[in-house]
């Protein structure tokens, strides 16, 4: 009797507390799908309870079965709460002699599974506290992988958002350890549901090994770089269905703007399509791309099968002109063949055209439509992406001027590839959607940015940091042959493009001989004229030679009115074709009127780039040259009456 007592005492308050330990772990319990196993559990314990003594086991052999099935069922459960191991493709490293700091897997899990820890009690102590920033929140379920923890969030409906987490990044990182940008919010399965990702590491990696191309049906997709986060990478939308598709990437100068350019033509070349590269600072942009696109034009300006007085937009004028009649002629092929658009394929690519720097290009008056060439781009970008002709800009500078002030233009290019890279001039950034972040909010370093317009567009990511190897891994790759049509319609600038190239080459080494060569006054005025000839050295009117000077190698955009402008051979003033005088000027200020020759409005901070000088002896030149010469339009831009 005494043993029954002390067996049914013993059971009474096993059971009791079991109970109650079941009722608050119910609603885990439930949610990990685990029912059914703790169900088979008690059912298990109790057929163990009946006929264990039945079997003449002892008492150790009853113990060891009871503990083997209380593991055997729980196996489930600590498969889903332990530190998990990233789901994914194969690490593959690049050499077997690479050198990779040595880790230790299971201390950094640990880690990551205490900071884990730590985060819920902090949420739970500051935040979801009445009076916190996201009172009566809960958060729960976190999900470990490698450097970053995901929790389930949620909210209470009605009164939070997740819009309101986002707005609320940097005091809730705050509030739990970590800095805002560390964090991000994705919404879930209904409203008042949402996931929060807490990046753990210091950085993701963003070794370039070569393109990464994903085929979604007829969709192309190229892979930029990971997000910070850990989860996923950020993807260029090349084409869909019977279309290419055009792109921008917004970034300020060392924002690794230039080589994401680099990456997108990597991938393309990869896909066989047809770069034609436009940089308006002469090749200074990418190297790898002007020796590497199937076309590149180094500079707005050339004189190659263009008047001189057109020649300052010699290049622009052939790419606009090449575009047009490529496009009239795969038009055509749609009609005659009865395509739907147009499918890239090796044997009839489509074209990617690609600007960095757009502002520079965008903004000039097309001399034979009038307009600027943006509102022309713009105009063919309607129905060029049916056609296999895509745009691709890059620029400093995000607002109505960087298209030229063209709605089609902007509409075109940033729909669906909208990539922003820190920027720290917010005057800058005027077409931003109000949704998107902040492009001042992304880390130093380079390559950082936003996709906007897309399902991830407040978390940031990191380019594949392709360095200094564009150029191997674009010359590794075959160039496009473009279709005989297309190349017959591009026209002879176009077929003559590689004996350009050496001839630009031989006209740079040229100028450098005659400006090394002369004395220092005459020098001086062969940045804006070209070097003079013997018969025009001797002659009182000074001419240009057609082609050379300092615009060979695009050190100052050089306009019609500016190659006509020189010295007389005794030291006189400036010629002023244009009706401007310039006898009175001083040589700095001279410099200003010839830039601004062009009739644009001019930034003081953008003349002080292309002249090389301070925005303040921009400032002191203007004041020198006065009003009655320059309309002040405001904000420190500037053009000539």
């Amino acid at each position: 009797p005494v043993d029954l007592a002390i067996a049914g005492g013993t059971g009474a308050v096993a059971l009791a507390g079991g109970w109650a330990l079941a009722k608050k772990y119910t609603e885990q319990i439930e949610k990990a799908g685990m029912t059914s196993r703790v169900q088979a559990g008690v059912a298990a314990s109790c057929a163990w309870c009946l006929t264990t003594p039945l079997t003449g086991a002892s008492a150790m052999e009853m113990w060891l079965a009871l503990g083997l099935g209380t593991v055997g069922l729980s196996a489930r459960w600590w498969q889903r709460i332990r530190p998990g191991y990233p789901a994914g493709t194969e690490l593959v490293l690049a050499s077997p002699t690479d050198v990779v700091p040595a880790k230790d897997a299971d201390a950094e899990a640990s880690a990551v599974a205490t900071a884990a820890e730590s985060i819920l009690e902090a949420w739970t102590a500051t935040v979801t506290v009445p009076g916190g920033l996201v009172p009566g929140s809960k958060l729960t379920d976190p999900q470990i992988a490698d450097h970053r923890v995901t929790f389930s969030l949620a909210l209470v409906p009605g009164k939070q958002t997740v819009q309101d987490l986002r707005n609320l990044a940097g005091k809730i990182g705050s509030a739990i350890g970590y800095f805002g940008k560390d964090l991000t919010f994705d919404e879930g399965a209904r409203p008042t549901e949402a996931t929060m990702a807490v990046r753990i590491s210091a950085e993701v990696d963003t070794t370039y090994t070569g393109p990464v191309i994903i085929v979604e049906g007829e969709d192309i997709y190229l892979e930029i770089g990971p997000y910070v986060d850990g989860e996923g990478a950020t993807r260029y939308h090349v084409a869909g269905p019977n279309s290419v598709n055009s792109g921008f990437v917004l970034g300020s100068k060392g924002s690794g703007k230039s080589r994401v350019l680099e990456l997108i033509a990597d991938g393309l070349r990869e896909l066989g399509f047809e770069i034609w590269w436009m940089d308006p600072q002469g090749g200074a942009s990418s190297k790898a791309l002007k020796d590497n696109a199937d076309w590149s034009l180094m500079g707005l300006d050339s004189d190659e099968h263009t008047p001189l007085e057109l020649s300052y937009i010699g290049n622009l004028l052939h790419l606009w002109r090449a575009v047009c009649n490529v496009a009239k002629i795969r038009e055509a092929e749609n009609v005659a063949l009865g395509l739907d658009g147009f499918t890239h394929t090796r044997e009839r690519p489509a074209i990617m055209v690609m600007i960095d720097e757009c502002h520079n290009a965008f903004n000039v008056k097309n001399p034979v439509t009038g307009n600027p060439f943006g509102y022309d781009f713009g105009e063919l970008d309607r129905v060029t992406r049916k056609l296999g002709i895509g745009f691709i800009g890059a620029s400093q500078i995000f607002t109505m001027e960087t298209f030229g002030n063209a709605a089609a233009l902007r509409s075109g290019m940033i729909t669906g590839n909208l990539l922003i890279m820190r920027m720290m001039e917010k005057s800058h950034c005027g077409l931003l959607p109000g949704s998107a972040p902040s492009p001042l909010s992304l880390r130093k370093g380079g390559g950082y940015g936003y996709a906007i317009d897309t399902d991830r567009e407040h978390v940031m990511w990191r380019a594949r940091n392709i360095g200094d190897l564009a150029a191997e891994h674009l010359a590794a790759k075959p160039k496009a042959t473009l279709d005989a049509r297309a190349t017959k319609a591009a026209g002879r600038v176009y077929r003559d493009r590689h004996k350009t190239a050496a001839r630009y080459t031989e006209k740079a080494i040229a100028t450098l001989e005659a400006f090394d060569a002369a004395g220092e006054a005459t020098a001086l005025t062969m940045l804006y004229t070209g070097p003079r000839t013997e018969q025009a050295a001797a002659d009182t009117t000074v001419t240009p030679a057609a082609g050379g000077g300092m615009a060979s190698v695009r050190v100052l955009p050089v306009r019609p009115s500016a190659q006509a402008a020189a010295p007389a051979a005794g030291g006189g003033a400036v010629a002023a074709p244009d009706g401007v005088p310039a006898a009175d000027l001083k040589p700095g200020a001279q410099r200003v009127m010839i830039l601004l020759r062009d009739g644009q409005a001019w930034h003081t901070k953008d003349m002080a780039e292309a002249l090389g000088i301070s925005v303040q002896a921009v400032r002191g030149h203007i004041r020198s040259i006065g009003e009655t010469r320059l309309d002040n339009l405001g904000d420190g831009r500037y053009r000539i009456k």
